[in-house]
């Protein structure tokens, strides 16, 4: 089995006959139906159907096309590798949060003489935590709730991973011009239960969980909440921004929406009581990049440093 045997099978499959993928890869039609079923020889399966409107994938060619993308795409990353020796590389894994988008991207202006690259993944904790784990991602930036800390840390230990907090924020309500809450200066949980809710998509790690305590709260009485989620941090600035919805949730910088009329209230009691921070794989060094991120994220003044 070769390369290109697999990059051929998956082209037929994306393009949907032989002829168009013939094309796609500048050869002709005979050699492509000739590659494609030297690797089902090889496999000793059938991966495709042919007929006269083109080819279509079987179920055995379905779980064999999944793997040949991942192959091809691993196969890419190396020769980009190749090319780019000298380059010093950075992948992160983030929650959404528009701030810390921000000052990456500040950052990457920082560091700009140099040859670098930044890959950036937002994502939930969960998520965040498999791709540091899989070395997917060599920093995952996270907010983790008082609450949470305890089942945080335990997990993490588990996967070989550690936690490095660098502020403890405050617990906010974000709304926008729409909100009756607009005008107040903070905002209990109890006033919380009357307006409508858009968070994160998060199981384990939700901030908005950090409000329950016991059952008799609000959060455990669905009839008299509503909560709508989302994993997009761009869709939950348009709703805070054109309805009268609210978010719970964090931010080293208290006005981290403040440019679209979005305002963060705190919510009473919860001073402090969210941790920032970044974990890593416990027994792998840090990069020279890395730690220059994580000097610049030391250098700002985050709340509650």
């Amino acid at each position: 089995m070769d390369v290109k045997q697999l990059q051929y099978f998956v082209v037929s499959v994306d393009m949907g006959s032989f002829h168009a993928a013939a094309e796609a890869l500048i050869t002709t039609q005979p050699n492509v139906s000739k590659i494609v079923k030297s690797l089902e020889e090889e496999l000793d399966m059938v991966l495709l159907n042919r007929n006269r409107n083109g080819v279509t994938i079987t179920p055995q060619g379905e779980s064999i096309y999944m793997y040949a993308i991942e192959v091809l795409k691993n196969i890419n990353i190396i020769n980009e590798f190749k090319k780019g020796q000298g380059l010093e590389m950075l992948s992160i894994s983030s929650v959404p949060s528009d701030t810390l988008s921000f000052h990456l991207s500040k950052f990457y202006n920082d560091e700009s003489k140099k040859n670098i690259q930044i890959d950036f993944f937002e994502t939930n904790v969960e998520e965040i935590l498999k791709r540091v784990h899989s070395r997917k991602s060599e920093l995952g930036f996270v907010y983790i709730s008082k609450r949470s800390m305890s089942a945080f840390k335990q997990t993490i230990k588990s996967k070989g991973l550690e936690y490095h907090e660098l502020a403890k924020t405050p617990l906010y309500l974000f709304v926008g011009p729409n909100s009756p809450l607009y005008t107040r200066e903070s905002v209990d949980k109890a006033t919380i239960k009357d307006i409508k809710l858009v968070q994160y998509q998060e199981k384990q790690y939700s901030l908005y969980s950090q409000l329950g305590h016991i059952k008799e709260d609000f959060l455990y009485n669905r009839d008299n909440i509503s909560v709508s989620y989302t994993n997009s941090d761009c869709f939950l600035i348009q709703l805070l921004k054109n309805t009268s919805c609210g978010f719970i949730g964090s931010s080293f910088i208290n006005n981290q929406y403040q440019e679209y009329g979005i305002k963060a209230i705190p919510i009473l009691s919860y001073e402090k009581s969210i941790s920032f921070g970044y974990i890593h794989r416990r027994r792998d060094s840090l990069s020279n990049l890395a730690k220059s991120l994580i000097l610049y994220f030391d250098n700002l003044e985050m709340d509650g440093k």
